[in-house]
């Protein structure tokens, strides 16, 4: 400290700086570890940005097999549906059947119009909806398939006439148009 405080020294600098031979040297390994930082910063910014590329690419293929595993699950339910609406429809001729033969107990009928509602309750359950149709409907292209064609003065041209079969939709899409007997008019039945 009495260093500091001598009236005879000129101060040039910092004093407890090292001497000059020194400070080039140490100027050399600022400089060395300045380079070196700056290369590790930029190695780490190219590591920084592959593992966000790997995330994201990552997160792509997760979303990506989530989709396609909805897919296979929607595939197979749509699969199955198939298959049992045969089934549902002869339940639904069964209970009529029985409902119009004076012969079949109450029990009879009222055991396949059970079974048809719970077969029909477990295929709605996975996504299936009857289409709504009725007489005197417009006819609908996209949900209707004209099976014959009848002129009815009761009823207006491009009409459903008769509901022949039910249609259905699968989880909001089309898997069986709504068979149907369509009202023309009397020159297009003609034709």
């Amino acid at each position: 400290m009495a260093r500091k405080n001598d009236p005879h020294k000129i101060p040039i600098g910092d004093e407890d700086a090292p001497p000059p031979a020194d400070a080039d040297a140490l100027l050399g390994r600022v400089a060395e570890l300045e380079q070196r930082l700056a290369t590790a910063e930029e190695i780490a910014a190219k590591e920084k940005v592959e593992l966000l590329r790997k995330a994201a690419d990552l997160d792509n293929a997760r979303k990506r097999f989530q989709r396609e595993h909805e897919r296979a699950c929607a595939t197979a339910a749509q699969n199955v549906v198939v298959k049992l609406l045969p089934l549902l429809a002869d339940l639904a001729r069964a209970a009529e059947a029985a409902a119009a033969d004076a012969a079949t107990p109450a029990h009879v009928v009222d055991a396949f119009r059970g079974f048809e509602r719970r077969l029909g309750d477990a295929l709605k359950s996975e996504g299936l909806e009857p289409i709504p149709c009725k007489r005197g409907d417009p006819f609908e292209p996209e949900l209707h398939e004209a099976v014959l064609a009848s002129c009815d003065p009761a009823l207006p041209p491009q009409t459903v006439a008769t509901v022949l079969e039910p249609g259905y939709l699968f989880q909001g899409a089309l898997l069986k148009p709504v068979k149907v007997e369509v009202c023309v008019a009397a020159t297009e039945e003609g034709a």
